[in-house]
């Protein structure tokens, strides 16, 4: 009898470990949302998730013609305020969060057909988190760019941030970020198109996203866009 009470305390607490330890992480992920989107996903054979679709809808709903400056890209730049640090400018946010180089091409004639001066790509991240292999990635790269009429339409590609894995998802590894810059800034290269690198500005000592530039190890603070603005101009 008493080894069966010990038995039961032991079980009941690995339990309760699970279940805290569960809890914790499904609280990184988003919480009960987060189960929503994987239940409704699985439920699904939606390709792209709604908040993708809804946004898609809205620019296409849009007419503005010939904007100076784009910023096309995932989470990062759909939470970036643009227009105000080019007041005298006409800017375009076209950041959807959890976005994909798929899932930019998908959407890239969007952009296209507004004859845009600039577009500045920044994507990526979201294609490392779900295990893209480089070569698709290259591929989904190349078809974007070869989208546009790169005498009319200036494209910079900027380098995929670094991540702190201390704070974010420890699985993504800032050593797949440098390979997908490789491919990026040999792109650019290649098709002669305009390359920032914005490690300089983000990556600490430690070659981790500064922590006082970042909310959550991925996504930036003000001081963040401040830093990206700043590597723009110069």
């Amino acid at each position: 009898m008493k080894k069966f009470k010990v038995f039961l305390s032991i079980s009941v607490a690995l339990n309760l470990a699970f279940v805290g330890i569960a809890g914790f992480i499904l609280a990184k992920q988003g919480g009960i949302g987060f189960i929503k989107e994987q239940w409704d996903s699985l439920a699904s054979d939606q390709k792209f998730p709604d908040y993708y679709l809804q946004k898609k809808a809205i620019f296409e709903s849009l007419d503005t013609e010939a904007p100076d400056k784009i910023f096309l890209g995932d989470s990062i730049t759909d939470h970036g305020e643009f227009q105000e640090y080019y007041p005298k400018e006409k800017v375009l946010n076209r950041g959807i969060a959890e976005d994909t180089s798929t899932g930019v091409l998908n959407r890239i004639a969007e952009v296209v057909d507004r004859n845009p001066k600039e577009v500045y790509i920044m994507i990526g991240i979201n294609d490392i988190g779900a295990g893209t292999n480089s070569a698709t990635y290259e591929k989904n790269m190349r078809n974007i760019i070869e989208s546009f009429d790169l005498s009319k339409s200036r494209l910079v590609l900027q380098s995929i941030l670094p991540i702190n894995n201390k704070d974010f998802n420890n699985e993504l590894s800032n050593g797949t970020v440098d390979e997908f810059n490789q491919i990026l800034e040999r792109l650019a290269n290649e098709y002669e198109l305009g390359f920032v690198d914005l490690h300089p500005e983000f990556e600490g000592a430690n070659g981790q996203l500064e922590n006082e530039i970042t909310i959550d190890g991925i996504h930036l603070k003000g001081i963040g866009y401040d830093r990206w603005i700043k590597s723009l101009e110069n």
